[in-house]
């Protein structure tokens, strides 16, 4: 069986625990990308028409609500764990923005708030996917 076969298998017997564990993982990706991106690479750089710059929050909301469509409209594990994966980089995306959603002081994007909020939501991934491992599902 080919290693694209065997994947595919896996995805169509993911339980809830792993499509959790998933979205975890996609969402702590996103964050840390966002920032060694933010600082290293290519600080300052954004997308912007005229007076309009796009923070990456409305990339998020769109890999959100992606991800939640896709998890909630096809019924298969295949689909849900593509969703999962959607849902995760989106909330990333967010969350890493809500320095700016908060806090309207001189720190901003890299306020101290970020960091505890961006913990919380994880640590709320991670009990949602032991409390469905727990149950079994």
């Amino acid at each position: 069986m080919s290693p694209r076969k065997r994947i595919s298998e896996r995805f169509k017997t993911a339980t809830i625990a792993q499509i959790t564990s998933i979205t975890l993982v996609w969402y702590i990706i996103a964050i840390v990308a966002s920032r060694l991106i933010t600082v290293v690479i290519a600080p300052g750089i954004g997308i912007e028409t005229g007076i309009y710059h796009y923070h990456h929050i409305l990339w998020g909301l769109i890999l959100m609500t992606m991800g939640a469509f896709i998890g909630l409209y096809w019924e298969s594990r295949h689909s849900q764990v593509f969703g999962a994966f959607f849902l995760g980089l989106g909330l990333g995306l967010a969350v890493d923005e809500v320095g700016l959603i908060l806090v309207t002081a001189d720190h901003g994007y890299w306020d101290p708030i970020t960091y505890p909020i961006m913990i919380l939501v994880a640590q709320l991934l991670f009990i949602a996917a032991l409390a469905a491992r727990q149950q079994g599902r």
